[in-house]
């Protein structure tokens, strides 16, 4: 074979390997390309599906505010057996469903009260260390809870003022300033996970003064509310509510069972002004999640105190 012939053939197989791998090259980049395009077109179908999962879940709080004020023009009274305190069930969409609920704020006991220097103050205190003894909540941490929510720096005898809280590994303040929502009093020394967990369905942060509804509020609440009262004698106080709601706070006092007291009807009521909204919404496999206070009149829409989308 002639050198010619040689070169000739090297060249045929080396243009042979470069086209071989120019075409594994282009493969590998098609390949990368498909990929980023999938990649992309999930980003954006989740982006979607996130955007219409939140629009979905804010709407809820408007089917809320609609539901609180048409029960508004309508009683005077509120109750479990109105149309608001019936869950929505989850509601089949196209890609998706939504579900939510609307719960009476003002059936717990109001932490702000603890800050509140009135004269129900001492009534309200006592009801919140009952409901924390009996339900495993921070009662060693009543003061402290207070020092957070009043305006002075006056510590309170088993308190905490800024000092403390500045000789902590991570220094802060003190909030001196009524709760917003109940999941600050975390940052409160003596409020463990566990007791926050405890007593969180039962109690709320609402502006000091602001009466417990009690044809509303659950059986542990009234067993905080209401003084020498058996556990028999709460199962029939509960049942005969849910027959018959209580007209006013004298007519709930007039039906207590035999034995069991009120100190006082001072922060009572039997209709609420302030609800919770929690609303779930799904598109796809996205889910969002929307709560709110709502603050509720007589003649106006309903108006958002505070409103969290996730």
């Amino acid at each position: 074979m002639t050198g010619d012939a040689r070169r000739h053939r090297h060249a045929r197989g080396a243009a042979v390997v470069l086209a071989m791998l120019l075409a594994a090259l282009a493969a590998a980049i098609a390949a990368t390309v498909l990929a980023d395009q999938q990649r992309w077109s999930r980003n954006v179908e989740h982006r979607r599906d996130q955007v219409q999962a939140q629009a979905l879940a804010m709407a809820g709080i408007q089917w809320a505010r609609q539901i609180l004020h048409e029960d508004a023009r309508t009683t005077g009274l509120d109750d479990l057996r109105e149309p608001w305190a019936v869950a929505l069930p989850p509601i089949p969409l196209e890609n998706g469903e939504i579900r939510g609920a609307i719960v009476d704020a003002q059936g717990r006991l109001n932490l702000n009260g603890l800050g509140d220097g009135g004269t129900s103050a001492g009534i309200e205190r006592g009801r919140i260390a009952r409901l924390f003894a009996q339900r495993g909540g921070p009662v060693a941490a009543l003061d402290a809870i207070a020092d957070w929510i009043d305006t002075d720096s006056r510590s309170r005898p088993e308190g905490i003022e800024d000092a403390g809280y500045l000789a902590q590994p991570v220094p802060y303040l003190a909030a001196n300033a009524p709760l917003v929502r109940v999941a600050e009093i975390a940052a409160i020394r003596g409020v463990t996970p566990q007791a926050h967990a405890a007593m969180a369905p039962f109690v709320a942060a609402l502006p000091a003064g602001t009466p417990t509804n009690v044809n509303t509020a659950p059986p542990e609440v009234l067993a905080a509310v209401v003084e020498n009262l058996p556990a028999d004698g709460l199962a029939a106080l509960v049942a005969d509510r849910a027959q018959k709601p209580f007209t006013s706070v004298a007519n709930f006092r007039g039906r207590l069972p035999s034995g069991a007291t009120l100190a006082g009807d001072g922060a009572l009521s039997v209709r609420s002004d302030l609800f919770y909204v929690t609303v779930e919404a799904r598109q796809g496999t996205t889910v969002a999640r929307a709560r709110a206070l709502l603050r509720r009149t007589a003649a106006e829409w309903p108006a958002v105190v505070w409103q969290i989308v996730e």
